[in-house]
């Protein structure tokens, strides 16, 4: 078979190994699940968990966020920092960016008397 295909031509361990496979009874071939950390997709029920937490209790961890709902501390992460915006200040999460109206109602509050004294 290397004199017809060169070096683009499978090992003979690879073909042994498949045929023992496939007379072992495995007719799939993709790969079998292997050991080690799970990939979680971020979907959109997922992220809208991670907000509705958050709105709940500005002061939750990522932490107790990643056992809550059962994934990573990176997933946790990636989402509050990427997919939703959100920093911490004052040990609080707050949005980065605000929208408009909530931009001019933080101005009313600031030009209010009951804050200047």
């Amino acid at each position: 078979m290397k004199e017809v295909f060169g070096e683009q031509c499978l090992a003979r361990y690879s073909i042994f190994r498949w045929c023992q496979r496939y007379e072992a009874g495995r007719v799939n071939i993709k790969g079998l699940p292997r050991p080690g950390q799970a990939h979680v997709v971020t979907n959109s029920t997922t992220i809208s968990a991670v907000d509705e937490l958050i709105r709940q209790n500005r002061r939750i961890t990522t932490r107790e966020i990643a056992v809550e709902l059962s994934i990573s501390k990176g997933n946790v992460h990636h989402i509050i920092h990427e997919k939703l915006g959100y920093g911490k200040v004052c040990a609080q999460w707050v949005p980065k960016h605000l929208p408009e109206n909530q931009k001019t109602a933080r101005m009313g509050v600031c030009l209010t008397q009951q804050f200047l004294h």
